[in-house]
């Protein structure tokens, strides 16, 4: 029981975060649209970044957009149809977060890079590997911040478990499952209109499910072996509901991932969420939960081949010493990432980071599983 108050503290504090005092100057972030995610994504895990103020809000109706800053908080509000380019060009704005729908995202934070500002976008970061690479080009010819919003990697649960197999717990690597499955009640509702704007399970979600086989690997995909889709909830045409698949990794090592927008509640009620990997090694496994959020619980079993497991958890990290913990148990993912991407506007080594390179790789594989042609390998060297 005492586990599991602890659980519920962590999960209604992370949920709402204590508002900290400003430091001096603040970064003054800018957030193009009112879509929901930047509450999660944003908002929430600014309350408790001293280095951090939500500024500025644009969306296309300035009465919803007026009503959604009273009830954040945002000082200056950008209405219309051109609200975002508005919002882009204010010289007070530090940083622009871009939630956009998919489509989108490349447009945006290229002009947002071109009016000189940092910039945070939400996975995925473009629609193509090539145009992940010309985001990152013209921020590096710039000077400026530029990172996709892959919150997942941030968080010491992960760290721990890359931990875990880098100190050779589970031997060497043999195969990696991964799973992205969201409940009905949170999984979007497809529609044609939102095929056109680059939506799709693989685009949303599937992307995480490639990329913690990265996390947990050390490693990039070589080739995607297996592609398949279906649209069985929305029946949306050409829209993926559920996609998996399976990929080649470095050193023989096999990987499958499946993902899933719209999960069936249990019982017609309970909503099931399965945000896992499983690392299989020759000397055993090591399985990680609910990596979407830890901080509310997650667990990362070890199991060696005589069966006897042990778990492990982690919901901070620690200074050199190994005795402080740095941040709080509850820090969402999205905390971590924040934490990482002021540290990096600032001129420090954020402890994590989602390179170019990173970006680039995930929208490759993307590219691949869907372009994936029956009975047919595909490599991702190119």
């Amino acid at each position: 029981m005492p586990a599991f108050i602890t659980a519920m503290k962590r999960a209604a504090t992370s949920f709402n975060p204590p508002t900290l005092p400003k430091d001096g100057t603040p970064l003054k972030f800018g957030i193009i649209s009112t879509a929901d995610i930047s509450i999660q994504a944003l908002i929430l895990p600014a309350r408790s970044h001293p280095g951090v103020e939500i500024y500025a809000i644009a969306g296309r109706s300035l009465e919803n957009t007026e009503r959604f800053a009273k009830k954040h908080g945002i000082k200056k509000v950008y209405g219309g149809k051109d609200a975002y380019q508005a919002l882009v060009e204010d010289p007070e704005v530090d940083v622009v977060y871009i939630p956009l729908p998919n489509i989108m995202h490349y447009e945006w934070t290229m002009r947002s890079l071109n009016a000189g500002k940092h910039v945070l976008v939400e996975k995925p970061i473009a629609m193509r590997s090539e145009e992940a690479r010309r985001v990152h080009e013209l921020a590096e010819a710039k000077g400026l911040v530029l990172m996709e919003a892959m919150h997942i990697r941030f968080h010491p649960a992960v760290a721990r478990l890359k931990e875990i197999i880098a100190r050779g717990d589970i031997g060497a690597i043999k195969h990696i499952s991964s799973t992205m499955f969201l409940p009905s009640l949170a999984g979007a509702l497809y529609t044609d209109e939102k095929f056109a704007l680059g939506k799709g399970c693989m685009m949303d979600v599937g992307c995480y499910a490639i990329e913690i086989i990265r996390l947990a690997s050390s490693s990039d995909p070589i080739a995607v072996t297996t592609a398949e889709f279906d649209n069985d909830v929305h029946h949306v045409h050409n829209m993926d509901d559920n996609a998996r698949g399976t990929l080649q990794l470095p050193n023989g090592v096999t990987a499958d991932f499946a993902s899933r927008i719209s999960v069936p509640p249990k019982f017609g009620i309970i909503p099931k969420l399965n945000f896992g990997v499983e690392v299989v090694g020759d000397k055993g496994t090591a399985k990680l939960t609910e990596y979407m959020i830890p901080q509310v619980y997650h667990s990362i079993v070890v199991t060696d081949t005589a069966g006897k497991k042990t778990v492990h958890k982690a919901y901070t990290f620690s200074d050199g010493d190994g005795t402080r913990p740095v941040g709080e148990p509850w820090w969402s993912t999205y905390r971590h990432q924040l934490e990482a991407f002021v540290t990096k506007i600032k001129g420090n080594e954020p402890r994590t980071w989602m390179t170019k390179e990173d970006s680039i790789t995930v929208m490759q594989v993307i590219e691949q599983v869907y372009e994936k042609p029956p009975d047919s390998d595909l490599s991702l060297d190119a």
